[in-house]
């Protein structure tokens, strides 16, 4: 096969939660561009027509689908919609993620709040990935990527606040990082049980994205604590994502690839 083949997803139907915002807007925009047929599921799909009619408008054939993370029977109903229309699943990108419920910030999450993370952040995502995993195992194939964090992987780095303190108390959300760690070590596990299947998982761990609401102290601190020195931008998700989900990567699973320009390797 040719090399750039490999990287090719036509004839593949995606679907992917979160795709619209954040990293999830570059990994959405990248299935569409190699050419899958991607269903964006969204909590509301009038809100996110605009979007897909912006990339059906760059040659992309997207179409939006309802979905509610905190809703077992929602979940069932994203993933058995896709498969009554395509007939399988052959990508399954989930990076949606909810804020919780409760109050308290820092350091300090009340109960209600930690209850509503683990079970909608953690526990609905092992169930949705568990749907579409069984659709895959009947394919036979499939691959799946799911995000974790940098900060699943490494410790808070006080510094990067310095000078931007009312941000540093949203840091130390410990219920963010327990989710995503638990999470990379769960993808191992997940790996040695699809992999008899046809069916890979791996994850990918960004680091600090770009935005109009980042402040520049933030961004200097930050940048300076990688090796590339700046934070991530829209683009930088796409190609390791492009990677995972296409047979490029038909070797790899149960990996936690940081995405967060060396962030991680100091």
């Amino acid at each position: 096969m040719n090399t750039f083949d490999l990287f090719s997803l036509k004839g593949k139907v995606a679907l992917i939660t979160g795709g619209r915002a954040m990293y999830g807007k570059g990994c959405t925009v990248a299935l569409a561009d190699a050419g899958a047929k991607v269903y964006l599921a969204s909590h509301s799909v009038e809100a996110a027509q605009d979007y897909v009619n912006e990339l059906r408008a760059n040659g992309g054939d997207v179409e939006a689908i309802a979905f509610n993370q905190r809703d077992v029977k929602s979940i069932d109903a994203m993933v058995r919609e896709v498969v009554e229309k395509e007939g399988r699943i052959d990508v399954f990108v989930h990076c949606s993620r909810i804020i919780p419920k409760g109050t308290g910030i820092g350091w300090f999450q009340d109960e209600a709040q930690l209850t509503d993370d683990v079970n909608v952040n953690s526990a609905a995502s092992l169930y949705m990935t568990h749907i579409v995993g069984e659709q895959m195992i009947k394919q036979g194939s499939g691959s799946i990527v799911t995000f974790g964090s940098m900060m699943g992987l490494v410790g808070v780095e006080k510094h990067n606040y310095d000078g931007e303190p009312g941000m540093g108390d949203g840091a130390y959300g410990h219920a963010y990082a327990l989710c995503k760690s638990g999470l990379t070590a769960w993808v191992r596990n997940a790996a040695s049980y699809y992999g008899r299947y046809g069916v890979r998982i791996n994850a990918v761990c960004p680091g600090g994205l770009e935005s109009d609401r980042t402040p520049p102290i933030f961004k200097k601190n930050y940048s300076d604590h990688t090796q590339i020195g700046r934070l991530a931008n829209g683009d930088d998700i796409k190609g390791p994502l492009l990677f995972l989900a296409s047979d490029a990567s038909a070797y790899l699973t149960g990996l936690s690839i940081p995405v967060d320009g060396g962030y991680t390797c100091m």
